[in-house]
């Protein structure tokens, strides 16, 4: 196991990951995670979800006002959420379960769309070119 590995198990165990999303994220085995956390935990490394982290703002650090009875905030914007997850797409669960296949109507070409079922072109110049730039075969000739 490497240094990035387990800097990066650090990390994700603070975010409160399983021991089997780390494992997937970094091709190790759910187990091995599990008896690395174990052993750090012995050794006296601090690898526990940090409860002060839980009311601020994973990106900024802003506090955030958590509402009685609704889901725990965890960014103080869409901004900062979508900047940290920009920033940690190796927490991103990309298993086959998200991942769609397609064949592009107008080139023909195979592609993979991530988390969207009903995609049909593979770039938006495709689209655009299905769309707007079709020869008409029904045109009046007189």
């Amino acid at each position: 196991m490497t240094d990035v590995q387990k800097d990066r198990i650090h990390e994700m165990r603070r975010y409160g990951c399983t021991y089997k999303h780390i494992g997937d994220a970094l091709s190790l085995k759910p187990g091995t995670v599990k008896t690395y956390c174990v052993r750090a935990v012995q050794k006296g490394l601090d690898i526990s979800p940090d409860p002060a982290a839980a009311s601020r703002c994973k990106q900024c650090g802003t506090p955030l006002e958590q509402i009685p009875k609704r889901k725990k905030k965890v960014f103080c914007s869409k901004a900062c959420r979508q900047e940290w997850w920009n920033t940690h797409l190796y927490l991103v669960d990309r298993s086959s379960k998200a991942l769609y296949h397609f064949t592009c109507p107008a080139c023909g070409k195979q592609f993979s769309a991530y988390g969207t079922p009903d995609r049909k072109f593979c770039s938006h110049e495709c689209y655009i070119n299905a769309r707007y730039y079709q020869e008409d075969d029904h045109a009046c000739t007189v």
